[in-house]
C-alpha cells in the first residue's frame, strides 16, 4: 500500500503548507492506487522523533507499505545520516521511495544512482563522526585525562575539573593501596611467582578487582600496567623500545607522574603483553612504585615466556595452533590409559593448569571432535581459494624484497651499534644494549613475516596442490597435515561448545 508523508515546521508565508505537499505526493499515484496520509505539523526535520512518522516507520517493519511519497527529501529528515538510515530501512523491506518534486524514485536506474550517491555521502559523514570521536579520545589521553571505565585496583575515581574540561581524575584507594605495593615488592624483591603472591593475597583475604579470587593473570596485568609507576626517562625508554607512540617528551618523564597506556588490540590479546603502536601518556595522579622496582618486575616478565606450543607434537596435527578461547592460553593434548575403548585424547587449557588464570572451560575438549571440525572447515576453505593471479605473486615477491631489505638494514645499524660499545660509558652502553634488544625483536618479526609471504607463493602451496592433498587426506601422514593446516590457519580458539579459526589466508 502506498503512504504519503508530510511534515511543516512552522506555519509560515513561503513554507508549503501540509495540504499543498499531499496535493503534489498524489500526483505521483495512479487512478484506483490506494493510499494513506500521514502528517507531522510543527515537528522539526532535525529528528526523526515524529508521532505519526513513528507509525509510518512501524507500517514498513511490518511490511505493510510498498511505497512512500514526500514532497521533498527534506521531509523525511535534514540529517543525512539519519536520512540514510530510514532509506536503508526501506530497503530492507522493499519500500519504494519518491521525491514528487526533485523526481527522486528508487524504482528507477537514475533513482537508484542518486540513491548510492547519498549513501556514499552518508558513509563519509560517518566515517567523519568516528574519527572526531576517536580524536577526541586520544587528545583527552594526550592531555592525562583518565579514559572512563572502572578506575584500576588501588585507586578511587573522584570528579576534577582540568583547563576547563570536566572529567576524572584517580586517587589512591586506603583500603588497596598497600596490596598494589605489596604485589610490587613480592614479585621485584623476592623469588615469589605470580601463582604464590595471589595464593598469599588470598589467603590474607584481599578482595581482587571485580571480586573472586587472585591468579596469575590479575597479578600480572596489576605488574604490567604504568598506572602504578612514577615514571622517569628509564620508563620512557622501556616503552619506547616497545614500539609505543609516546604522547609527551622525554623531559617530562620526571620520576613523579604515572602513566597510561592505550589503544586498539585484538579482542583475543591479553592486555599489556604486545604494546606496539599503543599510546602511552603521562597521567594527572602520581605513581605508587618507582621505576626502578617497576622496570625491574616489567624485565622479570619479559623473561617469563609462556609455555609455546612449538607445533613439534605427536598426538594431533594441529600442534602449534590451539589456544584457549577463554584466557589464550596455549591448549596442549594429554592421553588417559588404554581403555577396552580405546585411548583418548583431549585438549587442557595451561592458563588454567599452569597458571590458575583460567575457569572457563567446563567439560573435556575431545582431540578428535576438534580435529574433525577444523578438518571440515579445511576441505570448505580450500576448495573455494582460487589460483593465484600473477599479480599477486608478483606483490608478495615485491613484499618479500621489502622485507629483505629491511632485515639487512637492522643487520647494519646492529653491527654499527656493537662497534660503538667499545668506546660507550655506562650509561650509553645501557642505552645501546636497549636499542639494539629492541632492533633484535623487530627483526625477528620480519623474519616471521618474511616466511610467511615465502610460504604463500611456494608451489606446494598453490590450490592445485592443496585440493590433491584434502582429497588424499585419510593417507596423508601427521606431518603432511600439520603442513596444511600451519599454512592455512593462524590460531584456533576452542571454547566448551566453540571452536574458532583464524585463517591466514
Amino acid at each position: 500500500m502506498i503512504r504519503i508523508y508530510a511534515r511543516q515546521s512552522l506555519d509560515k508565508k513561503d513554507s508549503l503548507s501540509i495540504s499543498s505537499q499531499i496535493e503534489f505526493c498524489k500526483r505521483e499515484i495512479k487512478d484506483g492506487e490506494e493510499y494513506r496520509v500521514y502528517t507531522d505539523k510543527g515537528y522539526s526535520g532535525s529528528s526523526i522523533n515524529r508521532p505519526a512518522f513513528e507509525k509510518l516507520l512501524e507500517e514498513v517493519q511490518n511490511n505493510r507499505v510498498s511505497r512512500v511519497i514526500v514532497y521533498r527529501l527534506d521531509r523525511i529528515s535534514r540529517s543525512l545520516l539519519d536520512f540514510a538510515k530510514i532509506i536503508e530501512l526501506f530497503q530492507r523491506h522493499k519500500v519504494e521511495f519518491i521525491s514528487s518534486t526533485e523526481k527522486f524514485d528508487t524504482s528507477t536506474p537514475m533513482g537508484r544512482a542518486m540513491l548510492g550517491i547519498i549513501m556514499i555521502f552518508a558513509e563519509l559523514e560517518r566515517d567523519t563522526i568516528r574519527k572526531r570521536i576517536k580524536d577526541n579520545y586520544y587528545a583527552r589521553g594526550k592531555k592525562g585525562f583518565f579514559m572512563g571505565g572502572p578506575p584500576p585496583f588501588g585507586f578511587d575515581k573522584i570528579s576534577a575539573r582540568v583547563d576547563g574540561i570536566k572529567t576524572s581524575a584517580l586517587v589512591p584507594s586506603i583500603i588497596q593501596y598497600e596490596a598494589v605495593r605489596k604485589i610490587y615488592d613480592l614479585y621485584a624483591n623476592t623469588q615469589a611467582s605470580l601463582g604464590e603472591i595471589s595464593s598469599q593475597l588470598n589467603e590474607s583475604n584481599v578482595k581482587a578487582p571485580r571480586g573472586g579470587l587472585w591468579d596469575s593473570c590479575k597479578i600480572s596485568r596489576i605488574l604490567r600496567n604504568p598506572v602504578y609507576v612514577r615514571a622517569d626517562a628509564e620508563v620512557y625508554i622501556y616503552y619506547k623500545n616497545k614500539g609505543c607512540i609516546i604522547s609527551n617528551d622525554i623531559n617530562d618523564f620526571v620520576n613523579e607522574l604515572a602513566c597510561f597506556l592505550y589503544g586498539k588490540r585484538d579482542s583475543n590479546e591479553r592486555k599489556y603483553t604486545d604494546v606496539k603502536e599503543h599510546v602511552l601518556s603521562l597521567a594527572l595522579h602520581e605513581g605508587m612504585v618507582t621505576s626502578q622496582v617497576f622496570l625491574k618486575c616489567q624485565y622479570k616478565l619479559d623473561s617469563n615466556k609462556q609455555l609455546k606450543n612449538t607445533g613439534r607434537g605427536k598426538h594431533t596435527w594441529l600442534s602449534g595452533l590451539t589456544k584457549c578461547g577463554y584466557c589464550q592460553y596455549t591448549m596442549t593434548v594429554v592421553k588417559n590409559g588404554s581403555t577396552s575403548y580405546g585411548t583418548y585424547k583431549y585438549f587442557i587449557c595451561r592458563g588454567k593448569t599452569n597458571y590458575k588464570c583460567c575457569d572457563g572451560h567446563t567439560k573435556a575438549i575431545y582431540v578428535d571432535a576438534v580435529e574433525k571440525i577444523v578438518r571440515n572447515e579445511i576441505f570448505d576453505k580450500v576448495r573455494s581459494i582460487k589460483d593465484t593471479p600473477a599479480e599477486a605473486v608478483q606483490a608478495e615477491n615485491a613484499e618479500a624484497n621489502r622485507l629483505k631489505i629491511r632485515i639487512f638494514e637492522i643487520d647494519t645499524q646492529i653491527d654499527n651499534l656493537v662497534n660503538s660499545l667499545a668506546k660507550a660509558g655506562t650509561v650509553l652502553t645501557d642505552y645501546i644494549n636497549k636499542k639494539i634488544a629492541g632492533m633484535d625483536s623487530e627483526k625477528k618479526e620480519l623474519i616471521n613475516r618474511l616466511k610467511e609471504c615465502t610460504e604463500r607463493v611456494q608451489p606446494d602451496n598453490t590450490p592445485d596442490s592443496l585440493n590433491k592433498c584434502i582429497n588424499n587426506w585419510e593417507k596423508s601422514t601427521l606431518e603432511q597435515k600439520k603442513t596444511v593446516a600451519k599454512f592455512l590457519i593462524e590460531k584456533i580458539s576452542i571454547k566448551d561448545d566453540e571452536v574458532a579459526i583464524k585463517w591466514k589466508i
